[in-house]
């Protein structure tokens, strides 16, 4: 079973928040008339909301490629949990 570190996770985390910075690249979007209207009627830059739901998705599928890949560690570890118990679970106060 393989141990995840803090680091590792946060690395992760801002290797992601890193993609949106940097050089800006121009880029052809196609989305429907009535979402850009009511886009410029609320003052929403296209270009921010685009790369904001790109990020998202993108953080979606890794966050789910990660559970795919570790789903039996964490099977195996909720099994011995139930099987044994949680370290020191006598004494929690809760």
């Amino acid at each position: 079973m393989r141990h995840f570190r803090v680091e590792e996770t946060h690395t992760a985390y801002s290797a992601l928040a890193s993609l949106s910075s940097g050089n800006k690249k121009k880029m052809s979007l196609s989305i429907s008339e009535a979402l850009a209207e009511a886009a410029r009627q609320l003052d929403i830059n296209l270009s921010r909301a685009a790369e904001t739901g790109i990020l998202q998705e993108i953080k979606r599928r890794r966050d789910s490629a990660w559970l795919d890949r570790n789903r039996p560690a964490i099977a195996a570890c909720n099994a011995r949990v139930e099987r044994e118990g949680l370290f020191g679970e006598e004494h929690r106060g809760f």
